[in-house]
């Protein structure tokens, strides 16, 4: 950590943030101390611990963080006198009101989670140490509440007049690199000599993106930026990006057995790809171009629609991407304009808020529960030792035990984090002694009291505005606040600092070692989980029990690929994981369209297709329990099957609707052959047998 501070060079806006948290922190400290509140240092720390850059999210976790600290200063006037006669009890139900809340925490992926892990913890500040004086809970419940929501005043006031910093610019900077970045992607995914690897990592890194600014477009309704209120618009324009992905690498798909069946891209493919290119990196949005464009794709599949070989089938599913990329880009751009603006077009917002639901982002139920399980677990441990020792410093070990175990929850591996916690917590003991034996003995009035603590604060509240030495920086600053409980008349008691440092150690420490047992998991068994929840909803579209909409399944089935992607580094066995990922988005998309389509189509092809569904559901449902297993030959012998009979099928409407998922389901399970249509197709004028379904273990 010594060299990464060293290694600093903090920018003017860093040092900025720094003096503004500062004075928001004197100024809620002032304040308490003038209406001489029970815990003043309460909402000197609440500055720092809401404090962020941007006002947008310092607001909106304020308002957490208020709400939260009411629902578990409620919970623990309800609990503590009716339960303070029966410590076990007591203490049992503490404890698993924090982890049921850290279980509800884990399980929203949104700003508000904070409200529940609050809800939690503060339950455990407000009543553990309330255990020898119960009649002390309501008012130590009032006060929590009043100090915590005055210092987020103080925090809040500060940042929103003293030179503002607003998240819509952020934003705005991101969706410009987000439209850039989709340009390139088409560009390469235009030529089918495209580096794999580039390709995976560019749809990754956009996949990626797409979950970190979900959660930046929650905290617009915070602030009063030009976007303030656009966030159901920007979650729409999330929806138009996460479509394109899987789009572009069917058409980039496509291409390449395309030119691998005829030696090279027709003309006609060639000239249309070049416009398409032109189009979406031209500086203006031009809706002729755009029409022309289809017009031409148009041309293209009127020429290959009657086609029954493999490369004709390639082509006309080819033709139904470039139109869907078209219209998918032409929603893009028109929504991030009328963003701008301030005027969405209603019918393209329609068309894609249900894509910005937040059931389309991945939820973890197991690693929720584990986390709850640990906040629960540490908590007994230590307060059964306090209850058996009569320890006096028990009631902060037991606080330290819940809030130790719940505020690193987000981080895959906890145990790292909380054991740098505890260093810096033993360096606060060591500066609070320096201050409390050397330095407010001499302090004689409150000015004096900011010249001393400014030097500290400003220096190590930078440390808070980078992200490598945020929890360094906060750990030293609230630590030093909390173990020093400034206030209206200097007492130095050493005793009591040094125990309550203990104690606030000895509460981390358990935290950490049960996190070390329960909670972390190793990273490859994470990804696997993942992997294994796609294959879950794959299964369940396939036998239709999955009843979600189509854009929410394909956000979800990305939403993973990006949590997958930021693992992979710490994980090289499944490298290859990423590569799974889209073509099984495509698979989840072919089935989905097929489920539906069967129901209007001819009574044979309907029952082969709902055989297709149930094998497939199968194959899906076999690899939660043997990972690597491979498709079986009947399911794309099926496939093969259905494909001759549609190829020739009369009805050109029908026969374009199943063209599109079958072709895409074909290239996806095999990239090898191509699928014998000459055969299957002379043998449609009779009755051909229905594959066997495969048997429930295979």
């Amino acid at each position: 950590m010594l060299s990464t501070i060293l290694s600093l060079r903090p920018k003017a806006t860093d040092w900025l943030f720094s003096v503004k948290t500062f004075a928001a922190s004197i100024l809620a400290l002032f304040i308490a101390l003038a209406f001489d509140l029970d815990r003043p240092v309460w909402a000197m720390a609440t500055v720092y611990i809401v404090a962020h850059p941007l006002s947008g999210v310092l607001a909106s976790k304020a308002v957490y963080r208020v709400l939260g600290t009411i629902l578990g200063g409620v919970a623990a006037v309800i609990f503590v006198p009716n339960l303070v006669s029966a410590p076990v009890l007591l203490s049992l139900v503490l404890a698993i009101w924090v982890g049921g809340c850290l279980f509800l925490s884990r399980l929203d992926r949104t700003p508000r989670s904070y409200l529940f892990m609050l809800a939690g913890y503060t339950a455990a500040i407000v009543g553990f140490p309330c255990v020898g004086d119960p009649t002390a809970v309501f008012t130590t419940a009032i006060a929590r509440c009043q100090e915590i929501s005055l210092g987020i005043i103080c925090a809040t006031l500060v940042s929103h007049i003293v030179f503002p910093r607003h998240i819509g610019p952020v934003i705005a900077a991101r969706i410009d690199g987000w439209m850039g970045d989709v340009a390139k992607l088409a560009d390469q995914s235009f030529d089918p000599d495209t580096d794999a690897d580039s390709l995976h990592n560019e749809r990754a890194r956009i996949a990626a993106d797409l979950g970190e600014l979900h959660g930046l477009a929650l905290h617009l309704g915070y602030e009063k930026s030009g976007f303030a209120g656009r966030t159901r618009q920007l979650h729409a324009l999330q929806s138009v990006v996460a479509a394109l992905l899987p789009v572009l690498y069917g058409i980039h798909d496509r291409l390449i057995a395309i030119k691998g069946e005829l030696g090279t891209l027709p003309d006609d493919v060639t000239a249309i790809l070049e416009n398409i290119t032109a189009h979406i990196k031209a500086p203006s949005h031009d809706q002729g171009r755009l029409g022309a464009l289809h017009h031409d794709i148009d041309v293209f599949a009127a020429r290959v629609a009657q086609e029954r070989d493999w490369a004709g089938l390639l082509q006309i599913n080819l033709a139904n991407r470039l139109h869907r990329f078209l219209d998918f880009h032409d929603d893009c751009r028109t929504l991030w304009d009328g963003i701008r603006a301030g005027e969405v077009p209603t019918d393209v917002l329609d068309r894609w808020q249900e894509g910005a639901r937040a059931s389309a982002l991945h939820r973890d139920y197991g690693a929720a529960f584990r986390s709850g399980l640990t906040a629960l677990i540490a908590t007994v441990i230590v307060c059964g030792f306090w209850i058996a020792s009569g320890w006096p410093s028990g009631s902060t070990a037991a606080m330290m035990a819940a809030v130790g175990a719940s505020i690193m929850s987000f981080l895959d591996n906890p145990v790292p984090a909380l054991k740098g916690f505890i260093r810096y917590t033993a360096l606060s003991v060591a500066v609070v002694l320096v201050y409390s034996l050397a330095i407010l003995p001499g302090i004689d009035g409150f000015a004096l009291l900011v010249m001393a603590f400014a030097p500290y604060f400003i220096l190590l509240g930078v440390l808070m505005a980078t992200p490598q030495t945020y929890g360094f920086g906060l750990a030293m600053l609230v630590n030093v606040v909390m173990i020093l409980n400034v206030d209206t008349a200097y007492s130095s008691n050493v005793s009591a600092l040094l125990g309550g440092g203990i104690a606030s150690l000895a509460g981390f420490g358990v935290a950490a070692i049960v996190t070390a047992f329960v909670r972390v998991v190793p990273v490859d068994s994470f990804i696997r989980g993942l992997v294994q929840a796609n294959w879950r909803d794959i299964a369940g579209i396939a036998r239709g029990t999955l009843n979600i909409a189509r854009m929410v399944m394909i956000r979800r089935l990305l939403d993973r690929q990006g949590l997958i992607l930021p693992r992979l580094a710490m994980a090289t066995r499944h490298r290859e994981t990423l590569i799974r990922v889209m073509p099984e988005v495509s698979i989840a998309a072919s089935l989905y369209d097929l489920r539906r389509i069967r129901l209007f189509v001819d009574r044979d092809i309907s029952a082969r297709i709902d055989v297709l569904l149930r094998n497939i559901a199968r194959h899906f449902e076999a690899r939660l329990d043997d990972f690597d297993r491979a498709p079986d030959p009947k399911i794309l012998a099926e496939v093969d099957n259905i494909l001759g009979l549609v190829t020739v099928m009369q009805d050109d409407e029908q026969r374009q609707k199943l063209l599109i998922p079958l072709v895409a389901l074909r290239r996806t399970l095999s990239k090898t052959d191509a699928p014998k249509l000459d055969r299957a197709a002379g043998n449609a004028t009779r009755p051909m047998p229905v594959s066997p379904e495969i048997g429930e273990i295979a």
